[in-house]
């Protein structure tokens, strides 16, 4: 299978479904775009976020959208030629961006420290917002979005991306799941995180990477900055 011909061919169907997203006028920028790429074979990561940052950038161009999309890369051996087939869909799930200009509600300053061993720890703190903010590592031209903590490069048993989006609002902490790598598989205290979905944090916890069979597994602590009442 040709990687540059499936890049082609969905740089051109992307197009085509946007244009007629427009027109048929039941679009709104809070619709999420949810995209199915199966092909006969596993595509590269590379060519993954190719295609998630690409769905991203005309979502957020052609159609206003201000929500993520959200993929999936199943394969199917049974395609005929060419071998991929793409099938867009609208969702109504995905993590919100807050409209500018909207002053951030009240609340506490979340205190998030991430650990990996002991001698790999990363505090943060998290003010209150409306929009969820991107948690990861990554280089500074792979994500747009507005970023909570971007973790080290050097942390390379970390898979790149922003992946896990945090929520800091009304003294309430989650974690939630962008579309980006849907490949990886992150389970927050045990529980699976869906992309577009999110789960509330405890004081203290598990954030897991899973991928393949191998995972990579980081503690949590969740705490607030000042006095505040319980």
């Amino acid at each position: 299978m040709n990687e540059r011909t499936v890049r082609d061919a969905f740089r051109e169907a992307v197009v085509r479904h946007c244009n007629a997203a427009n027109a048929g006028g039941t679009w709104t920028p809070e619709t999420v775009l949810g995209v199915t790429v199966t092909t006969v074979e596993a595509l590269s990561a590379a060519t993954q976020e190719w295609i998630y940052e690409l769905t991203r950038d005309h979502a957020r161009q052609m159609l206003a959208a201000t929500r993520d999309p959200v993929l999936a890369f199943p394969e199917d051996g049974t395609l005929p030629p060419p071998g991929h087939r793409f099938t867009f869909r609208a969702e109504s799930r995905g993590a919100p961006r807050r409209p500018r200009g909207r002053p951030a509600p009240p609340g506490p300053v979340a205190l998030l420290t991430l650990r990996y061993d002991p001698g790999f720890v990363w505090p943060c703190r998290i003010g209150a917002a409306e929009d969820w903010l991107a948690l990861g590592r990554w280089t500074d031209d792979a994500a747009e979005r507005a970023v909570a903590m971007r973790l080290p490069a050097y942390a390379t048993w970390l898979p790149r991306g922003p992946l896990l989006l945090v929520h800091n609002r009304d003294r309430r902490f989650a974690f939630g799941r962008s579309g980006f790598r849907p490949q990886y598989e992150i389970r927050v205290d045990g529980v699976p995180l869906r992309a577009g979905g999110s789960v509330p944090a405890h004081e203290r916890g598990s954030i897991e990477y899973a991928r393949d069979g191998s995972s990579t597994r980081l503690t949590y602590s969740v705490g607030w900055e000042g006095r505040h009442d319980r």
